[in-house]
């Protein structure tokens, strides 16, 4: 197999209705069987990028694309459909935006049905894309009832059974947990090896990154970088981390981008305090316990293993793009307890139990990280909480009340969920409208009253806090994934509730956009709110949190990050 030959000669690439381009005279070849990496943070035009090399942009997407894109001797917005295809096969940031069919199946089925292929070839591929992505033994399942990494799996299958001599892969990792993320890699490696071309692009320098054989850095829509990922973190790490793409080291408060400049310019009170940092809390370990015990955590054994041994090397700096008020958000101590489950099961129609005997609480001003394989039960859980699904009756209590049969919309009076796609739950035309929509309780345009002052300074200081503030008038759906990501967060942020329930807020994010998330929920908790943040990425954010709660084969452990909440 010879792979695709990818040549960029001076494109620039400007969407319909915009003024400023989304990548700018931007010019590379990659060789054909080459590993690349596309690194960059919100906003950079990855994305962008990525979509041009299919020919989706501008053919599809509208918009205008100046200078010469080849794949090989090909342009993918003007060549035959079928001939792109072969030639590139791309997988979306958003994997529900290409998953078109109901079973797994027909899902990986579709691609090549569309291109011909005989079914005892179409079989095959099946087979073999199911096996490379781990869910062979689900063919036959519905995709709505995937976990938000199982979609992101099967949507890499029916790129794979397209067999097209380009992969791109636009944040493929996203979404994965941690085996899934190093069953990728080998993916990759794989796919290399037969002579194919990747393109993996990603917000991080991430572990795709340091795999692959070159790393090209875009920033602001142009390239600023391009060599081996080696010398490029040799030479160059500043950089990286100025750009987002890298953590600051150790101790480096305030090194996020930009962060000099926004204190400057928005002087103010200082940021809220937050707990002890896990410096500060070394002399208790943190041992993985039952979560119905909740007990002080015991030392290491190989019985009763740590699974946070060690802190990690990097740590971001929350309080560096800190610009709410000390008026908004009194500190105040963790107290009674908000939410509690007890001897929770939940099996879906079908037979498949997702949930056992699962225990744990939250107290107001906890923070708490869910963690767990893809499909182990976090996104059910989150969903029972909320009222999505229905309750068993006296498993979960609400300040010591039964929420079994409590309709959502009461349930969502007290709690705020953000959902793992934040673009679905988009309903305004503009980031300010989005942000302030449920400011008016969804009341027309025309029967909105006016925002009140305080309305709106709490507007703009979590636009500020998200980075947003300079995108009022633009549409939600315009962002980048990781704007979208905040946006959302806020979004909910603005109306306060007791509980927030944060569904992989982090995926896909770079480095400066994990700060600003930090910020928002630490300062969210000391004004007493709880916090429930299911992660595939709990080390970026686990110095800050208080509890780990960990789902392993429907089972509930816990770490307690925080001694003080005892």
């Amino acid at each position: 197999m010879t792979g695709t030959r990818v040549t960029c000669e001076d494109i620039t690439y400007i969407y319909e209705g915009e003024d400023l381009p989304a990548v700018k005279h931007i010019s590379f070849v990659i060789p054909a069987g080459q590993w690349t990496a596309v690194i960059g943070a919100s906003g950079s035009g990855k994305s962008t990028l990525c979509q041009l090399l299919n020919g989706l942009l501008p053919r599809s997407g509208g918009g205008s694309r100046e200078g010469t894109l080849l794949l090989d001797e090909m342009d993918p917005a003007e060549a035959a459909l079928a001939e792109v295809t072969q030639a590139a096969g791309v997988l979306f940031q958003d994997p529900n935006a290409q998953l078109v069919q109901g079973i797994i199946e027909d899902e990986v089925a579709f691609g090549p049905e569309n291109m011909c292929v005989q079914p005892a070839e179409i079989e095959r591929r099946i087979v073999n894309s199911l096996e490379a992505v781990g869910l062979i033994s689900r063919r036959r399942d519905h995709v709505r009832r995937l976990s938000g990494g199982q979609r992101q799996r099967t949507a890499i299958a029916a790129v794979l059974a397209l067999q097209p001599r380009l992969f791109v892969f636009d944040d493929a990792c996203a979404s994965l947990d941690a085996a899934a993320q190093a069953d990728f890699l080998q993916l990759c490696r794989v796919l290399q090896g037969e002579g194919r071309t990747v393109i993996t692009a990603s917000g991080r320098f991430d572990d795709a990154a340091r795999a692959a054989q070159r790393v090209i850095v875009m920033d602001g829509g142009t390239v600023v970088l391009d060599g081996p990922p080696e010398a490029l973190l040799r030479r160059c790490g500043e950089q990286l981390a100025e750009l987002g793409l890298l953590p600051p080291q150790r101790g480096e408060a305030g090194a996020w981008p930009g962060a000099a400049a926004e204190s400057s310019a928005l002087a103010g009170p200082p940021a809220p305090a937050k707990r002890p940092a896990a410096s500060d809390r070394s002399a208790h370990t943190e041992a993985l316990v039952p979560s119905e015990a909740l007990a002080p955590a015991e030392p290491s054994t190989p019985g009763n293993p740590s699974v946070l041994a060690e802190p990690p090397a990097q740590t971001a700096s929350p309080a560096a793009h800190a610009v709410l008020t000390a008026q908004d958000f009194a500190v105040i101590s963790p107290s009674s307890t908000l939410l509690e489950v007890k001897s929770l099961d939940f099996t879906y129609p079908g037979g498949r139990q997702a949930l056992r005997d699962v225990h744990f609480s939250l107290r107001s001003g906890e923070w708490a990280l869910l963690t767990g394989v893809n499909g182990s039960g976090k996104t059910t859980l989150s969903r029972l909480l909320m009222g999505l699904l229905p309750a068993p009756k006296g498993c979960i209590t609400w300040q010591g009340e039964d929420t079994a049969g409590v309709p959502v919309y009461r349930m969502a009076e007290k709690i705020g969920y953000v959902f793992q796609q934040p673009e679905h739950t988009f309903t305004a035309p503009t980031v300010w409208e989005e942000l302030t929509y449920s400011l008016h309780g969804g009341l027309p345009q025309a029967r909105r009253p006016e925002l009140t002052a305080d309305e709106k300074r709490r507007a703009d200081d979590l636009l500020r806090t998200a980075g947003l503030h300079h995108k009022n008038d633009v549409s939600p759906y315009l962002l980048s994934g990781g704007e979208k990501r905040l946006l959302s967060v806020i979004s909910q942020l603005i109306v306060p509730k007791e509980l927030y329930i944060l569904d992989e807020p982090t995926s896909g994010m770079d480095y400066a956009g994990i700060a600003r998330l930090i910020t928002l929920c630490r300062s969210t908790c000391n004004q007493g709110a709880a916090l429930l943040m299911i992660t595939h990425d709990p080390e970026l954010v686990e110095t800050e949190a208080d509890t780990l709660l960990k789902l392993q084969d429907g089972k509930m452990m816990s770490v307690l990050l925080a001694p003080e909440l005892l």
